[in-house]
């Protein structure tokens, strides 16, 4: 295994605000979808394999590589120590001449289902709309999902989870479903009940004509903030990413039961990279007593009609649902994600005997080198080249 090149992934947050004490997590998920589109993507594997990313001072990062799909590109998420996270995050990205498997698994904290080889009843309230298909893009299957209307409310007419209830709303939720098909009209619920008793980001997506006066209705809007956008942001094949987070300013107790407030902060978009499109919405001080502790289901529900003429129910057809907590990309703003050549970093050491610091080292009144030469030149003293040619950021 040789090591090619060192770069550097850097994530700047827009409007960071540093995670409260109802943080509990030891870890944010970066979710990386655009590496690809950087100018140093010749490097890289087409499926992103041949990279590992480690924190600044060099502890490897558990991740989990996403294969590409038709048009959208391979994805990494990793998973990165919350003591590392902070307004201008900088990750190292090494690129190796040999391919790695995915390190980072799922079933505990990060939540998937693929429909290439898990079976949905293992992950989703069951009802007449799901359906199994062969997937001719990539030799797979997926899951297509058609509104069913019941109206007596005995069976879901949308695609709800069974399995992602359980985390803590402080932690933050993320939700990334990438589509074979999605268009029309389709409702996601990131914190649902199967009866809709609770809401999370909730997210609407409209493309109708169904008005008195004949009014082409096409716009997607998220809640909360009631933000919208006069078009459908998910039409073909594209992938959803949904964030949201509970950050609690206030707390007591009542009669029925603990509560607390919270701000409200939720985003949906194409993607993360930095030219994808997105809503997001902010509720700073939402006055409601919520006594819910941890976030339920995602649903994701196409409603009404696949065209205009009324004839046919509107369908997605799902590759693949991934859930992770991350308070990153939720009550931290909208991370801008580059990446760049690797930062130059002064080479030294520094020189103890038990505590007390020695920086520089003379000869009789002969300076024989200093700590903060940067370039470390002949001054005397000869340093083996395993510590001279290693980035020690000030530290010995």
């Amino acid at each position: 295994m040789t090591l090619i090149k060192e770069l550097q992934i850097n994530i700047a947050m827009s409007n960071y605000n540093q995670r409260s004490g109802s943080y509990s997590a030891n870890y944010d998920y970066i979710f990386l979808d655009n590496l690809n589109s950087s100018s140093h993507s010749s490097l890289f594997r087409s499926d992103l394999k041949n990279l590992k990313i480690k924190t600044w001072d060099g502890a490897t990062c558990q991740v989990l590589y996403i294969p590409k799909y038709g048009s959208q590109p391979a994805a990494i998420l990793a998973r990165i120590p919350a003591s590392k996270i902070s307004q201008t995050t900088k990750l190292i990205l090494e690129v190796h001449d040999t391919t790695f498997s995915s390190t980072l698994s799922t079933g505990g904290e990060v939540l998937m289902f693929d429909a290439n080889s898990d079976t949905y009843s293992q992950f989703f309230m069951n009802y007449s709309g799901l359906s199994i298909n062969n997937d001719s893009t990539d030799g797979g299957k997926y899951l297509r999902a058609r509104f069913v209307p019941n109206m007596d409310g005995s069976a879901p007419s949308s695609l709800i989870t069974t399995f992602a209830s359980g985390n803590s709303l402080s932690n933050g939720r993320v939700t990334v479903a990438r589509f074979k098909y999605i268009n029309g009209n389709v409702a996601v619920n990131d914190n649902a009940t199967y009866f809709g008793t609770t809401i999370g980001s909730y997210m609407m997506q409209s493309d109708f004509n169904l008005t008195m006066y004949q009014q082409d209705l096409k716009e997607t809007s998220l809640t909360p903030g009631n933000d919208d956008k006069p078009y459908c942001m998910f039409t073909g094949t594209t992938t959803l990413v949904m964030a949201s987070s509970w950050d609690a300013y206030s707390s007591g107790s009542d009669s029925e039961g603990d509560w607390k407030q919270y701000h409200l902060h939720g985003r949906v978009g194409t993607g993360t990279s930095t030219s994808a499109d997105y809503l997001e919405g902010f509720d700073r001080n939402n006055p409601s007593k919520i006594y819910q502790q941890e976030y339920a289901e995602i649903e994701i529900s196409p409603t009404w009609y696949a065209t205009t003429e009324f004839e046919e129910f509107n369908y997605f057809d799902l590759k693949w649902l991934l859930i992770f907590p991350s308070p990153l990309f939720a009550v931290n703003g909208i991370p801008t994600i580059t990446v760049t050549e690797k930062e130059k970093i002064k080479t030294g050491i520094r020189l103890y005997k038990g505590a007390h610091e020695y920086p520089k080292a003379y000869k009789g009144s002969t300076l024989l080198w200093d700590a903060d030469d940067e370039d470390m030149e002949n001054t005397g003293l000869y340093i083996p080249d395993k510590i001279i040619n290693k980035n020690w950021d000030w530290v010995f």
